[in-house]
């Protein structure tokens, strides 16, 4: 239409323009960007003003004031509703950094346990009487701890007569300690099973024997506390004067526990600061807080309960955490097979004495890792999986299979056969005596192995087991040898030897006269022992509380009735 106007308004005859050409000429001259197009231009004019009326529209501003009001205080008020959750907790663990507080450790100590009122009064006395104890010496440290050879046991009897005759009469070690329980003698012969005898052991099992389905009942545990631990300790030896020093001990491992849960051989970490001599050199912090959490467990306390709950709590929350695990199962080791062991046995005390489903699966774990690691050749055990075994690692193995097995889990008969295949390898005088690592008649080692040959199925009607016990116990304990001593008090009291009344009165004895008492070791040991060296103080004070505990420990596998049932 516009391209019509403008032919209509070419040049006229005479060559002028119209009105209207004249127009059209101006329009085409124009540049293109100048040219305005009244359609469009008149509907930009008429949306811009609507638009802008609405954004300027005060009823629109204030709705998006109000919205964003409403946003803010919604959330202000959900920040304050919301409740803070609590932090997750390994359960039933209480896990602390704080220390248990002094006042109740000194006004528990007497109280621990009740022997009654007139051994207690007498026990009074004499640790009143007993403040001087013999200077300690200073334990040669090696590179690692092998038994060192010892003196022979001269020609073993070959009779199977044994009796109290057999030892000499012993004289308490220091006249100071506590006189002996009620008007009688200090012990007298009782009966740890508490009825007849059972048959010889005939055969070996062959098959995997499984032990319920979990953890038991708790009652194998009712002699470490209370009424049961008083009853133990008056029928079995102990007195008052032993009870005070193993809560002594117990106080001055809680005081050496480094921030982290852990114990160390070295001491490092704790508020010792160098305060206590003869630290150990051995570097496996499962070793060292293992061992320092047995003799808590066999007093009775746990990560659920008791006195020191928040010291064991702390050291099985350490020992859990440190746990890798491998294609073998749950290695514990940290360089060696003795903190393997010992980690798992604690464990598994732990585990039976609480029935604590959390520990079930840490323990089951390590007990794989013990069968994977196990030399097949001699069935024993060394510092290094699969290594040809020795006597006393292999021992802390053995004692942990057993209290897995008394704590609900299963224990793998091919692997105790191996142990047996194990014993008769170091065995000397038709089983009376045993080896480091080949047949000799070494005592601690003899000690270490009959106390095996208990757990793998002899009884005390066994002629060898008999005559070695007598042999060893003879010249009655040795006051350095804490660990001859620690597995020897073991063997002779599950077996209701004869001569246990005597050889525990000079052995409790001497215990508690050599306990230290001055300044920041009081409460703790320390021996010129050369097996136990490497571990140190620490390992010292752990063992000895483990010895004055026989009584009553139940660290179940030391139990008679562990004894008699066989893997």
């Amino acid at each position: 239409m516009g391209i019509a106007v403008c032919a209509a308004a070419g040049p006229r005859r005479d060559g002028t323009l119209s009105p209207i050409g004249k127009v059209c000429r101006e329009v085409v001259s124009m540049e293109p960007d100048s040219i305005e197009f009244s359609p469009l231009a008149a509907t930009e004019s008429e949306a811009a003003p609507w638009v802008d009326r609405v954004v300027r529209s005060p009823v629109v501003r204030s709705g998006y004031l109000s919205l964003a009001g409403h946003l803010l205080l919604c959330i202000l008020l959900a920040v304050f509703a919301l409740e803070k959750k609590p932090s997750p907790r390994l359960r039933p663990l209480v896990f602390s950094m704080s220390r248990q507080p002094q006042d109740d450790a000194a006004g528990d100590q007497a109280a621990a346990v009740e022997i009654g009122a007139a051994d207690e009064a007498a026990g009074g006395e004499a640790i009143a009487q007993a403040r001087a104890s013999a200077p300690a010496t200073e334990a040669p440290l090696v590179d690692e701890p092998p038994l060192v050879a010892m003196a022979a046991i001269d020609s073993l009897p070959t009779s199977d007569a044994v009796g109290a005759e057999a030892i000499p009469e012993a004289e308490p070690s220091d006249q100071a300690i506590a006189p002996p329980l009620g008007a009688g003698p200090i012990a007298q012969p009782v009966s740890a099973r508490g009825g007849p005898a059972r048959p010889a052991a005939s055969g070996r099992a062959t098959a995997r024997v499984a032990i319920g389905g979990g953890p038991p009942d708790g009652k194998p545990f009712a002699s470490r506390t209370g009424a049961g631990r008083s009853a133990s300790v008056r029928g079995r030896g102990g007195n008052a004067a032993s009870e005070a020093a193993v809560e002594r001990g117990l106080e001055w491992l809680a005081l050496h526990q480094a921030v982290d849960g852990s114990w160390q051989f070295d001491l490092s970490g704790c508020r010792c600061n160098g305060a206590c001599r003869d630290p150990g050199s051995l570097t496996s912090s499962t070793a060292s807080t293992a061992i320092a959490l047995l003799p808590f467990l066999g007093a009775g306390h746990t990560h659920v309960d008791g006195r020191h709950q928040e010291t064991v709590s702390r050291g099985i929350y350490y020992l859990i955490s440190r746990m890798q695990r491998t294609s073998r199962g749950g290695d514990f080791c940290e360089g060696t097979m003795y903190g393997h062991g010992v980690t798992t046995l604690a464990l598994a005390e732990a585990l039976g004495m609480t029935k604590d489903d959390m520990l079930v699966p840490p323990v089951r774990d390590a007990i794989r890792f013990i069968e994977t690691a196990q030399d097949m050749h001699s069935g024993g055990w060394r510092y290094l999986p699969g290594q040809a075994g020795d006597t006393t690692v292999t021992a802390w193995q053995l004692a942990a299979l057993k209290s897995a097995q008394l704590a609900g889990l299963e224990a793998p008969s091919p692997t105790i056969d191996g142990v047996r295949r194990f014993l008769d390898r170091v065995q000397t005088l038709n089983g009376a005596a045993y080896g480091y690592r080949s047949p000799s008649a070494k005592p601690c080692t003899s000690a270490i192995g009959l106390l095996c040959r208990m757990y793998t199925g002899w009884g005390p009607e066994q002629e060898p087991l008999n005559r070695g016990l007598t042999t060893l116990a003879k010249p009655g304990p040795a006051p350095q040898a804490i660990y001859q001593n620690f597995y020897l008090a073991q063997a002779l009291v599950q077996s209701d030897h004869p001569v246990w009344p005597r050889w525990n009165i000079k052995n409790r004895d001497q215990l508690v006269a050599q306990q230290t008492r001055v300044a920041h070791e009081a409460g703790s040991w320390s021996f010129d022992d050369r097996d136990t060296a490497p571990g140190g103080r620490l390992a010292h004070t752990a063992l000895a509380i483990l010895t004055l505990e026989v009584y009553y420990r139940l660290l179940p596998i030391y139990r008679q009735e562990a004894v008699e049932s066989e893997f």
